[in-house]
Order: C-alpha cells, then sequence, then structure tokens
C-alpha cells in the first residue's frame, strides 16, 4: 500500500510541474498590455471582496452588541396580598 502512495504521490508531482509549466508558457504568450490589464482587475477584485469580507466582519460586531441587550421583567409573587385587596 506505501508504494501505491507513493506512486500517486509522484503522479500528483508531475502534473502540477506540468500544469504550471504550460500556464508559464500560455502566459508569455499573453501581449503585455493584456498581462497588465489582467493584473489590474484582479487587484480590482480583491480589493472589491476585501471590502465585502470588512463590512460583513463589521456589521456583525454591531448585531452582536444589539444581541446583548437585557430584557429584565419584575413579576410579584405575593398574590395573597392581591386577593385580599379585591
Amino acid at each position: 500500500m506505501g508504494e501505491a502512495a507513493d506512486r500517486k504521490v509522484t503522479e500528483i508531482d508531475e502534473t502540477r510541474q506540468r500544469l504550471e509549466k504550460d500556464l508559464l508558457e500560455l502566459e508569455g504568450r499573453l501581449p503585455g498590455p493584456l498581462r497588465s490589464t489582467k493584473s489590474l482587475l484582479g487587484i480590482l477584485a480583491g480589493g472589491a471582496l476585501s471590502a465585502v469580507v470588512a463590512k460583513a466582519i463589521f456589521s456583525r460586531k454591531k448585531d452582536d452588541k444589539k444581541a446583548a441587550e437585557v430584557l429584565i421583567r419584575v413579576v410579584r409573587e405575593d398574590r395573597t396580598n392581591d386577593a385580599k385587596r379585591r
């Protein structure tokens, strides 16, 4: 069973290296302005995603404060005196 696992790990590593090599070749074929545009779009998408996550975190903190409010209700247990007064 150890040999089979070693073979699978080796196959995965070889496939990963081949894919990385192919991806680098394809990126090298892209024209310069397109690569710059791709980088700019990646930065913008990352910034937008970061803003959405930050907003969700900060709005959650406000909701936690509201959930921490406590309501105290006072109930009289001396009902025998109430019955006598009526």
